[in-house]
């Protein structure tokens, strides 16, 4: 029998409520003991949802770290850069760690956190979500069982939809690394470039170049006689892409993040969201007024594997639908599919069939192997938490695991493709 954990929430944001909101769900599992949070109303507000004692509530890892260990674990779902500088205090103090991604937001940091997770010989587990979607879990397992042969070629895209890359990219606090530190490889394709490293398996990453750029944002490429604030001052208002209107009135695209300025405890009306957008929210503004900070809205990165095969990362901002594309090509056959139609195709070389080679449509189920719960793309995050509790009550990992080690590679990538794609040269991975 596994035995109920106590955990700490650090970061009461969205993030932060997703993944706590499995104790909800399964409360034999998993109980919220205590919260950390330095806005008030959001600590407020989910301490009266997970029902945390007050004694048990801080304003900040300081002074949760300064009482005793009360708890099995934490939940670190702060912001990129306060992952590590919150995290090494947590982690001498004795909790093991669900970590949000990215664990770290350069290569001091990864070493950093690192030494401290084999000093003090503790757990973690960083929320690469998207291993434990029936999608890419399916597809490992196809790997597992050798169905297409060793891997020549890796190939994935992300497409990055108009209004995600506005609110989030263009206008949102993952614009400029000068606010979120990190930059849009690492904001956006953590995800895409983990599950490149996890379907590889044993096989290392040996060097990365990447070419990336702003095509569509940059100020010079703001239409002639735009406004600043789309529905105040702008004649493109109801033709443009990226209109605050359109976006966050009408189609309510990702605005969890636009209404931060009205009052939480009430529900905002469209009167309310109208005047916001109009007057002083930063998301009513134009897009092509933001500093980015030299950020890209398209990138692409060359993967060298020790053994010779190649991976390849396509992000795309700006795009009508949201995708991920994969395609696997080995020497007995290929994997091609995208994640969001929840099925892809195998085949298999057969020279002795019409066409050269037989295939297969898979249809990902409802179903995933870590916990028995129905769902799509969100529920990963579920079936996450599942795995990191069976993971600390002593269960053996299973093939999505996340371990903090089996993260590192993904996140090496990364550091050196940003080199790359800053000095124009191939890099060396180093770990």
């Amino acid at each position: 029998m596994s035995k109920l954990l106590t955990a700490v929430l650090v970061g009461a944001g969205y993030r932060g409520d997703i993944y706590a909101s499995y104790s909800i769900k399964y409360p034999d599992k998993l109980k919220i003991v205590g919260i950390v949070e330095n806005n008030p109303e959001r600590l407020n507000l989910l301490k009266k949802k997970y029902n945390v004692a007050d004694d048990n509530c801080f304003d900040s890892v300081d002074a949760f770290v300064l009482k005793d260990k009360f708890a099995d674990v934490v939940i670190n779902a702060t912001v990129d850069q306060f992952h590590v500088v919150t995290s090494i205090p947590i982690l001498k103090k004795g909790y093991d760690l669900l970590l949000e991604k990215p664990f770290a937001l350069n290569e001091k940091e990864m070493r950093d956190i690192l030494r401290v997770v084999r000093k003090y010989n503790r757990k973690v587990y960083v929320c690469h979500v998207l291993r434990y979607s029936p999608f890419y879990l399916a597809i490992k397992k196809c790997l597992l069982n050798n169905d297409i042969g060793d891997i020549i070629n890796i190939q994935l895209a992300e497409h990055v939809t108009y209004h995600h890359m506005a609110v989030s990219y263009v206008r949102g606090q993952w614009r400029s690394e000068k606010i979120c530190f990190a930059p849009m490889l690492l904001a956006k394709c953590c995800h895409d470039v983990d599950l490149m490293m996890w379907l590889m398996g044993d096989n290392k990453a040996v060097s990365v170049s990447s070419f990336g750029g702003d095509f569509q944002f940059l100020p010079e490429k703001k239409p002639e006689g735009a406004g600043t604030r789309c529905m105040v001052d702008c004649k493109y208002n109801k033709e443009c892409p990226f209109s605050a209107e359109s976006n966050y009135i009408f189609g309510n695209w990702r605005t969890q993040y636009v209404w931060r300025d009205l009052d939480p405890d009430e529900e905002p009306t469209e009167e309310n969201k109208i005047k916001s957008l109009k007057t002083t929210n930063p998301f009513g503004k134009c897009v092509w007024d933001f500093e980015r900070d030299g950020n890209v809205d398209h990138q692409a990165i060359m993967v060298n594997f020790e053994n010779g095969a190649l991976g390849t990362l396509n992000m795309v901002g700006g795009t009508s639908r949201s995708e991920r594309k994969i395609h696997i090509i080995g020497t007995k056959g290929e994997i091609k599919g995208v994640f969001e139609d929840s099925q892809f195709v195998l085949r298999k070389i057969s020279p002795y069939s019409p066409d050269g080679y037989v295939q297969s449509i898979k249809n990902v189920g409802e179903y995933n192997d870590c916990c028995a719960v129905k769902g799509g793309h969100r529920d990963a995050d579920e079936w996450l938490v599942a795995d990191f509790v069976d993971y600390i009550n002593g269960k053996e990992p299973s093939i999505s695991c996340t371990d903090i080690f089996n993260s590192v590679p993904s996140h090496a990538v990364i550091f050196k493709a940003d080199k790359s794609l800053k000095h124009g040269r191939v890099e060396k991975i180093t770990y």
